[in-house]
């Protein structure tokens, strides 16, 4: 078992490193008259440059033969088939995939497929060929492996699919899937018509996934296969042999494996960057004008203080000085950031120093100085009280607006 992108499970390998990492889609045009177009599952270093498909499977049945992939379903001693499946080493999530190929299900029984999907999440849209209907295609689609077969859809009446070379397309958003032969489109699935209301969700496949061809045995599988494929192969009717001429995929993001950016995460494309810019703008935004309203707020306290001061002063020293711790609690109070926590340690600061040094004249609250002053001068007239009273006011706000 080789580990490659598409089916290496980390945590059942050797070790962490046996696992290469998923390279993502860049726009490319896959003739598989080139070298580096397909090679062996044996042959693959890891590099998705130098090779765009392999084949998954050893012994393997796949090959190009004058510049055309072809893929060949063999009988076993059991009788059962032995197909390939041949994988593009780039995953993609949403774009235009386009393929120029014939089925090889010449007999009812052999199913060959062109299929976009993610195995571990069981995630898939495919356009299959069965043995039992040269005549059209059959389009499907799957969320999680929920296999339901009730969604088939077939396309319109073509020439022999197994002997004429048609163009396939599937085209994926985020939004619909359209399947597409020969230039027409006959059918589209858009992703608001999957919303199942009892396990609110959208069943609808929207996974990162891998573009593969295949040809495998589904007459052997179970009743409900065997008849859908059309019963029991034909082994008389062969060979069968799928063949792929080439593959364009166009991807939905832009970009390379070093850029690719899955939907929803930070550093998407340029929309959702800009999204969050301006969300991010927004919150600043927020946050200044919060942090101005908790200032003015504290400025308006400070300045409720200060005149509850001045109306008291007149009555008594306690009242003056328990105005004064009043006015530090609600400035206290009123910071709600780092900013404002800051602020409150100075004023806790400034508030100790002057209950320690209520005689400095550098302290900044110089109310607790002006209180013992109108003590010390009990005879002073009451315009000298007014004058004192006033200038702890101003002092007081004048602090204020310095925190």
């Amino acid at each position: 078992m080789y580990c490659i992108p598409f089916n290496c499970e980390v945590q059942n390998s050797y070790s962490a490193d046996s696992c290469w990492d998923t390279a993502h889609c860049v726009k490319s045009n896959v003739n598989f008259g080139s070298a580096n177009a397909f090679a062996q599952i044996a042959d693959y270093k890891g590099d998705p440059s130098k090779t765009a498909f392999v084949s998954q499977f050893e012994p393997s049945n796949a090959k190009v033969v004058g510049g055309e992939l072809q893929m060949e379903l063999v009988k076993q001693g059991d009788g059962k088939g032995f197909g390939a499946t041949v994988t593009n080493t780039r995953a993609i999530q949403y774009g235009t995939v386009t393929a120029v190929m014939r089925s090889g299900s010449v007999s009812g029984g052999v199913v060959s497929s062109f299929i976009i999907r993610n195995d571990k999440l069981g995630d898939e849209i495919d356009f299959e060929f069965v043995g039992a209907d040269k005549s059209t295609v059959e389009s499907n689609y799957y969320w999680h492996d929920q296999l339901d077969y009730t969604k088939m859809v077939k396309s319109q009446v073509l020439s022999d699919t197994t002997k004429n070379d048609h163009t396939y397309q599937i085209q994926w958003t985020p939004d619909q899937i359209v399947w597409v032969v020969d230039g027409n489109a006959f059918r589209t699935v858009k992703r608001s018509e999957t919303w199942d209301a009892g396990s609110g969700t959208f069943k609808y496949p929207d996974s990162e996934a891998y573009v593969s061809f295949s040809i495998w045995d589904g007459g052997s599988g179970a009743q409900g296969t065997a008849d859908w494929a059309g019963g029991a192969i034909q082994w008389g009717q062969g060979p069968f042999v799928a063949g792929v001429k080439s593959v364009d995929i166009d991807c939905y993001y832009k970009g390379n494996e070093t850029t690719y950016t899955p939907p929803g995460s930070s550093g998407g494309d340029d929309d959702d960057d800009k999204s969050s810019s301006d969300d991010d703008e927004d919150d600043e935004s927020s946050t200044d004008k919060s942090s101005k309203d908790d200032d003015k707020s504290s400025k308006d306290d400070d300045k409720s203080s200060s005149d509850d001061d001045e109306s008291s002063e007149d009555d008594d020293e306690s009242s003056n000085d328990k105005t004064s711790k009043d006015s530090d609690k609600s400035s206290k109070h009123s910071s709600n950031d780092d900013e404002s926590d800051s602020k409150d340690a100075s004023s806790d600061q400034s508030s100790e120093d002057s209950s320690d040094e209520p005689e400095s004249d550098d302290s900044v609250d110089e109310e607790t100085g002006s209180s013992e002053d109108l003590d010390e001068s009990s005879d002073t007239s009451s315009s000298t009280m007014l004058t004192a009273s006033l200038s702890a006011v101003v002092a007081a706000m004048a602090a204020a607006c310095a925190f």
